[in-house]
């Protein structure tokens, strides 16, 4: 008898192994952070190319996150508390084919304004996506061991800094800035394959409470009231917003202001990547040995320290490369610790709305720091930019400091 295929079973369902487990969200974590953070050094060549009768401003090219951010933020509420009454499973596999589909619509965006609607519907798939992942890592590993899950899918944003960013810049240069985005969409169809064939169903209770938009509404109000989940959305939302308002400009910032060539600017993201897979994995497993506020605390504390020195110390190649190195080590040692706790925070059957309001708050932060960003850069100028990232720090220790619990299971 042949066993029926659909998107609540994988194809491999009896000869899972943890690795096939990992994979398709490691490979899909790549891919969306390459798609992501490639437009931020892509900018000089982005408005050199653009058809439009005149030059995107800097302010202009600021809402291409803007947009990519405030839709994905829509998009997370809408599919969080979906994915809580469908599973993870559909969900992920429906989101990794949306996101492999409009990346390679990127090929016909040849003005500003095409160039935007793709960034808005790159939000949009991505949203289907991104809080139903760490929603399923809640639901599938022991919350002892989701610092170290979270940090090895995360490990992908760091090899897409290694191999994804040079590689995206190389080919824009040479091809026009539309290839990458073509390449990731390719890479992003196997990334879709791969979830559909392995991933599987958690074993958790899911909520089933019909899906209305009042119902939807209840849920985020309750979490809202929770001091707990509340702090972990104002934390969300300060993560992103410090990176948003000084990593998007801090490329051009780069090439503009201190000199740096677009192959050095591509080795730097060479070393960024390492950066994170350093961040990532000793983040997570030493947040699974320690808790998740120590770490937390302890690598605001040191971005406070280190951050507003930036435009003193930064001089040429070398100074940029050791800078970048230790800003990425300490921000990525947030991110695993962050996540794991936040999938404690709630029930399973609320754990969706959670992760989508989370990730809502955060791509709201970095759409209002991104636009933020190109103001500051350009009137201000960039040490503006490092202030606002530096206070978006200091505001995110004290929260988790105060407010945030610290829980020992869920």
């Amino acid at each position: 008898m042949t066993k029926e295929i659909s998107l609540d079973t994988p194809v491999l369902e009896d000869r899972l192994h943890p690795f096939f487990i990992i994979a398709p969200l490691w490979l899909t974590a790549f891919i969306v952070s390459c798609q992501l953070f490639i437009v931020s050094p892509l900018l000089p060549i982005i408005q050199d190319e653009l058809l439009n009768r005149t030059p995107p401003t800097d302010f202009a090219l600021g809402f291409l996150g803007t947009a990519y951010s405030v839709v994905l933020a829509f998009s997370t509420l809408i599919v969080g508390p979906i994915s809580d009454r469908v599973g993870r499973r559909r969900v992920l596999v429906v989101g990794t084919a949306l996101i492999a589909a409009v990346l390679l619509l990127h090929g016909v965006a040849v003005h500003y304004e095409s160039l935007l609607v793709m960034r808005a519907l790159t939000g949009m798939a991505t949203g289907v996506y991104s809080g139903s992942m760490v929603a399923f890592v809640g639901d599938y590993f022991p919350y002892k061991r989701r610092g170290w899950a979270t940090g090895w899918i995360l490990t992908g944003v760091a090899c897409g800094q290694i191999l994804g960013m040079p590689a995206g810049i190389l080919l824009a240069n040479a091809y026009g800035f539309q290839t990458p985005f073509i390449v990731f969409g390719g890479l992003m169809v196997l990334a879709s394959a791969m979830a559909w064939w392995y991933l599987p169903q958690p074993n958790v209770k899911y909520d089933e409470v019909p899906f209305s938009i009042p119902a939807v509404l209840r849920t985020y109000a309750t979490l809202l009231q929770s001091r707990g989940p509340c702090a972990g959305v104002v934390i969300y939302f300060l993560l992103f917003a410090s990176l948003g308002v000084f990593l998007f400009f801090f490329p051009k910032w780069l090439e503009e202001d201190v000199g740096i060539s677009i192959q050095q600017l591509a080795l730097l993201f060479v070393i960024a990547g390492i950066g994170i897979v350093v961040g990532t994995t000793s983040g997570g497993v030493l947040s699974d040995r320690f808790g998740r506020k120590p770490i937390l605390i302890f690598a605001c504390g040191a971005l406070t320290l280190v951050l507003p020195f930036v435009t003193f110390w930064v001089r040429g190649f070398t100074s940029a490369a050791v800078f970048t190195a230790v800003i990425l080590i300490l921000g990525a040692m947030r991110t695993g610790p962050i996540m794991a706790l936040l999938t404690a925070l709630t029930a399973h059957t609320q754990r969706g709305s959670m992760m989508g309001l989370a990730i809502a708050s955060g791509q709201l932060g970095l759409g209002v720091a991104t636009a933020a960003a190109g103001w500051f850069y350009e009137h201000p100028g960039f040490p503006y930019n490092v202030l606002a990232a530096t206070i978006a720090v200091v505001l995110m220790a004290w929260v988790v400091w105060r407010l945030l619990p610290e829980p020992t299971e869920a």
